[in-house]
């Protein structure tokens, strides 16, 4: 979810190489990871397994982070929801390769 404080800090100059492909092209795993590192915080990725190597330990970590945190207004769905779309994510990039991401 492209949510408010997402958007404050981009109002305020903060910048990632990142956040300029957030509407450009899908983004990779590991972009994600990156995505995620930024919302959630470094320090709670001690020990948090490479989306690269295991997608699925990856999620559940994301998953466990999101449920500290409060849900964020999405203006395309018009309803608050969480920082990531764990559905959309595994939809995307499940158990094949593709490389999409969804964070609005």
């Amino acid at each position: 979810t492209y949510g408010l404080p997402l958007h404050r800090c981009r109002e305020m100059g903060y910048h990632d190489r990142v956040f300029d492909m957030l509407d450009e092209r899908p983004l990779t795993k590991g972009e994600i990871r990156d995505v995620c590192v930024i919302l959630f915080g470094e320090d709670k990725f001690d020990g948090v397994v490479d989306p690269l190597i295991d997608w699925d330990g990856f999620l559940r970590s994301i998953n466990q982070m999101m449920k500290e945190e409060e849900l964020q207004y999405n203006p395309i769905k018009g309803k608050m929801t969480p920082w990531v779309d764990i559905t959309q994510l595994t939809n995307t990039h499940g158990d094949k390769s593709g490389c999409a991401c969804t964070i609005m």
